[in-house]
C-alpha cells in the first residue's frame, strides 16, 4: 500500500516536470513491535520502534545512493527542509538541518527519544532506557478503564519494575541482555548526559512526564468514551 502511494505521488510531479526539483522525504512516526518483548503494537523504546526509516531524494541537492552515519531525528526534518529550500530564518529549532551529514559532519553526540512513562539516550553501542515507576503504575489504572486495553497489562507489568536497561546496541540490536548491573559505569555516564539533557529543555522546574495527577482521574480522560 504505501509503495503504491508513494508511486502515485512521485507519478505527478513527473507529469508535472518537477519530480528532480522536489525534495521527497520518506519516514514514519515509529515501527512496530511485533511479539518482541511482549509488545504488539508501537509501545516502549527499543529499536524496533524507535529506530525508523528515512530516505530523502532531490537529484539536483543530494548525492545519489549514499547511506550517511550519524543520529537523526524527528526535530532535524524542518531545518533540513527550510536549508534545502534556501529559506533563512531566526527561528532557533531543536534540531539540525541533515544536510550537514552529507559532508560527514556530526549533528549530535547522541540521541534522545521518550514516550508514556520512559525515556533513552542512544551514544555510539550504547542504549540506556530509563522507566519512571509513577508513571507506569498510574497508566496501569488508567488501561484497566476499557477492556480493550488490557493487552498492555503484560507491558506495564514486566517493565513497570524494571527501573533502567542498558544494551549494547551492536552486539545485540534485539535487545534481548539487559546489562544495566553489569555495566554501572555506562550507566552513569548515559544517566548524567540524558539529565543534562532533560535540565537543558524543561520549561519551568517540573518534569512534566512525572506529573500525571490528570490522568488518575477517569472523568478527566476520554479513555472511557472509546
Amino acid at each position: 500500500y504505501v509503495d503504491n502511494a508513494i508511486s502515485e505521488v512521485l507519478e505527478v510531479l513527473e507529469d508535472e516536470n518537477i519530480l528532480d526539483d522536489t525534495l521527497i522525504i520518506v519516514t514514519s512516526d515509529h515501527g512496530e513491535q511485533l511479539g518482541q518483548h511482549v509488545i504488539w503494537g508501537h509501545a516502549g523504546l527499543h529499536e524496533a520502534v524507535i529506530k525508523i526509516p528515512l530516505i530523502m531524494r532531490c537529484p539536483k541537492l543530494l548525492p545519489q545512493n549514499l547511506r550517511v552515519k550519524g543520529y537523526a531525528q524527528h526535530v532535524d526534518l524542518v531545518p533540513t527542509i527550510l536549508e534545502a529550500a534556501g529559506i533563512k530564518t531566526t527561528i532557533k529549532f531543536d534540531g539540525e538541518s541533515l544536510l550537514k551529514l552529507i559532508d560527514g559532519n556530526e549533528i549530535r553526540e547522541f540521541a534522545v527519544c521518550e514516550t508514556w512513562g520512559e525515556r533513552c539516550i542512544v551514544k555510539g553501542e550504547w542504549k540506556l532506557i530509563i522507566h519512571y515507576e509513577t508513571e507506569i503504575k498510574k497508566l496501569k489504572d488508567v488501561f484497566l478503564l476499557k477492556d480493550h486495553y488490557k493487552g498492555w497489562l503484560p507491558f506495564l507489568e514486566k517493565y513497570g519494575n524494571i527501573g533502567i536497561e542498558l544494551y549494547n546496541i551492536k552486539k545485540d540490536p534485539s535487545e534481548t541482555i539487559n546489562l544495566a548491573k553489569k555495566e554501572e559505569n555506562v550507566v552513569k555516564e548515559l544517566k548524567g548526559l540524558l539529565e543534562d539533557w532533560i535540565l537543558g529543555h524543561l520549561k519551568g522546574d517540573v518534569d512534566p512526564i512525572l506529573v500525571l495527577e490528570k490522568y488518575t482521574q477517569p472523568q478527566s480522560i476520554e479513555y472511557q468514551k472509546l
